[in-house]
């Protein structure tokens, strides 16, 4: 399946400001939509935006303040369809995952995208990124098919 979706690799801070365009916004990394909802979420014309963090120099720390200081600014941002947090496993050969953390943020369309980054709690979300990111962090951009 061909994607034509946007990739970016950013640096700890120029690049997360765009990248991280799409906030995360579900109350203590739940999901906001219904069973239902979910199900039209994953429909043609929806954007993903999916932040692939590197492994951090403390990750107790990264984890401390993703937790309770991050994502709390995020679950506060409206439009954001649906909120997905996970953290990779080991390859099927053992080997450590390429990322320690993975977030993916759904938006209805490119429109609601565009809506929720040109607010100023957004920068304040981008801006907050390298105070805790000390791995970096890959951003996608992916319109859905």
């Amino acid at each position: 399946m061909e994607s034509h979706g946007e990739s970016k690799v950013v640096g700890r801070r120029s690049g997360l400001v765009a990248g991280l365009a799409a906030g995360l916004g579900a109350a203590g990394g739940m999901l906001l939509a219904t069973r239902a909802e979910a199900t039209q979420l994953t429909g043609k014309g929806m954007v993903k935006v999916t932040a692939l963090y590197g492994t951090p120099k403390d990750p107790a720390a990264f984890e401390k303040h993703y937790s309770e200081v991050h994502m709390p600014m995020v679950y506060q941002t409206a439009g954001i369809a649906r909120i997905e947090l996970g953290k990779p496993m080991p390859g099927p050969d053992g080997a450590a995952p390429a990322f320690y953390r993975v977030t993916e943020l759904w938006f209805k369309n490119a429109a609601a995208l565009k809506t929720v980054t040109s607010r100023p709690g957004w920068k304040k979300i981008v801006d907050d990124v390298p105070n805790f990111a000390s791995g970096g962090a890959t951003i996608l951009i992916t319109p859905l098919e």
